[in-house]
Formats: C-alpha cells, sequence, structure tokens
C-alpha cells in the first residue's frame, strides 16, 4: 500500500487523575526522525516515544507533542540555607546593638534574603503515568497512519492518471516522429529542385534524409519511457516505502522527455514535449509526498 509522508493524529488517555494527550503531525523529509516537545519532567520517555513511532514510519519527519494533567510530575519541596542564616541573624543582632535598633528582625523577613530558602523540584517517575502516556501515543500513531495511507491511495490514484497522460503522449510523439522524416524529404526536394535546373542528386537526397532520419530518430527514448511507465505501475501496485524508486524514475523520464526535445526537428512534436514534461513536473510533485 502506498502511503504518504504527510499526515497526523491525535488522541488522548486517561486513567483515574492521570491524563495524557498525544499530537502527531509529519512532514516530507528524504529519511525518518521524530521531533519531541515534552514536559521538562517527562524528558525521560522521550526515547521510548521515539523507538515507537519510528517503528511505523519508513520516511518523514514526525512532530511530536505531549501534554498531560498530573500533579506527580515534579515533588517540590524547601531547602533553608541554616548556615547563612545564623549569619543573618547574628549581623541584624550585632547591628540592633550597634545602632541601639528597637525593632527585632522578624522571621518571615529572612525568606526575603537571597539565598535563604530555595524551593528544590525532584522529577518524579510514575508507572502509571508513563502507560497512559503509551496508550495515547500509540492511539495517535494509528490515526496518524490511517491518516498517511488513505493520502497515499489518493496520490496513487493521481500518479496512475499522469502515467497514462504520460503513454497517451509518447504515442503521439512516435506517431508524428515517423512522419518527419517524410516530410523531411518532401521539403528539402522541393528546396533542392528550386536552387538548381538541372536534374536532381537523387542520391544527395537519400544521404541527406539518412543523415536527418538518423540524428532524429527517437525510437530508443520512447522504448525507454514505455519500460518507465511499466515499471512505475509495477512499483505503485508493489506498495510499501516506494517514494525513492518513484521519484528516480521521475528524473529518468524527465531525462528521455528532454532528449527527444533535444533531437526533435518538428514544432508539433516540440509542442507534444513540453506537455509531457508538465505531466511530468506534476508527477514529480506527488511522487515527493509519497514514503
Amino acid at each position: 500500500m502506498i502511503r504518504s509522508m504527510t499526515g497526523f493524529g491525535s488522541a488522548s488517555s486517561t486513567k483515574g487523575d492521570l491524563s495524557a494527550t498525544v499530537e502527531l503531525k509529519s512532514v516530507n523529509y528524504r529519511f525518518k526522525e521524530v521531533n519531541a516537545r515534552l514536559p521538562r519532567p517527562l524528558l525521560y520517555v522521550e526515547d521510548k516515544l521515539k523507538q515507537m513511532i519510528l517503528q511505523h514510519i519508513q520516511r518523514g519527519r514526525v512532530e511530536l507533542f505531549l501534554t498531560v494533567n498530573s500533579d506527580a510530575l515534579i515533588k517540590r519541596s524547601l531547602k533553608i540555607d541554616w548556615e547563612l542564616l545564623d549569619e543573618y541573624v547574628s549581623a541584624a543582632r550585632v547591628m540592633k546593638e550597634r545602632y541601639s535598633l528597637a525593632a527585632e528582625p522578624d522571621a518571615m523577613d529572612f525568606f526575603t534574603f537571597e539565598h535563604i530558602a530555595q524551593i528544590h523540584e525532584e522529577q518524579m517517575r510514575d508507572d502509571k503515568l508513563e502507560e497512559v502516556i503509551r496508550e495515547a501515543a500509540e492511539l495517535a500513531v494509528k490515526e496518524l497512519c490511517d491518516m498517511r495511507e488513505k493520502e497515499g491511495r489518493l496520490l496513487a490514484e493521481d500518479c496512475f492518471l499522469h502515467i497514462g497522460r504520460l503513454e497517451t503522449l509518447s504515442e503521439q510523439v512516435k506517431d508524428r516522429a515517423s512522419a518527419v522524416v517524410i516530410h523531411y524529404r518532401e521539403r528539402l526536394y522541393a528546396r533542392m529542385k528550386e536552387w538548381t535546373e538541372d536534374a536532381l542528386d537523387e542520391s544527395r537526397l537519400v544521404t541527406e534524409c539518412a543523415i536527418f532520419a538518423d540524428r532524429s530518430d527517437i525510437t530508443e527514448e520512447i522504448t525507454r519511457l514505455k519500460s518507465h511507465f511499466v515499471q512505475f505501475r509495477d512499483i505503485l501496485k508493489e506498495g510499501g516505502a516506494v517514494g525513492r524508486k518513484l521519484d528516480f524514475l521521475v528524473q529518468e523520464l524527465n531525462r528521455e522527455a528532454n532528449t527527444i526535445g533535444s533531437k526533435a526537428n518538428d514544432h508539433q512534436i516540440t509542442k507534444l514535449v513540453v506537455e509531457m514534461k508538465s505531466s511530468i513536473e506534476k508527477l514529480k510533485e506527488q511522487v515527493q509526498n509519497i514514503e
């Protein structure tokens, strides 16, 4: 089955007071990669989530967004620097005696002093929360893959249409090419007859036509195009991660079309080649979305 590299998946999971939501967004990319955006206390599950997602994709960049609703992520505690506080208190007493101050230092005042009191945060690991996150991620991956497969079917259908169009155009080029040499001979004959009053040199005429026919022969290019069309269809039917193969074939199609255009000494063939290149460009755009 053909799959697109673009897609979106979102899912949530809840157990008791624990809940997690995972969103996945994939875009075109030459290789496969997962970029994760997780709450800082949950960075330890990043690698597991990435490995799970990478098992389901062959190409594309996936953006992972995780949000959780839980108070169990961080354990906070108050830390007092008692030695520093002792120095503050001692200094306050010295100041009172030296300057005959009446007010006594209030305990709450010391909390405003720098470095006296600090809140210490400790990241907590919760197996139940990990399970909730994993379930949400698995559901999101399934939705992502379903969307990529749905878009892949549409891409394949469009590619088949473009290949059919290219086959029609190549047949028209082939039919036109067989008549080009005949038309060239007729034009050359008329010109030679116009330029000379003597009898025409038939051998020279035949030689010139043979040289033209050899120079403008596109039989090999048409044959290779037909072969590429067959391979393209077979690969689409084969399915799987075939984007790179199809991209290579599109380059070959473009190469053959350019060669035909350079050999063509006929405005009708040139017009057909322009249409072919237009279809190839559209095909390329679709292939670049295929996994």
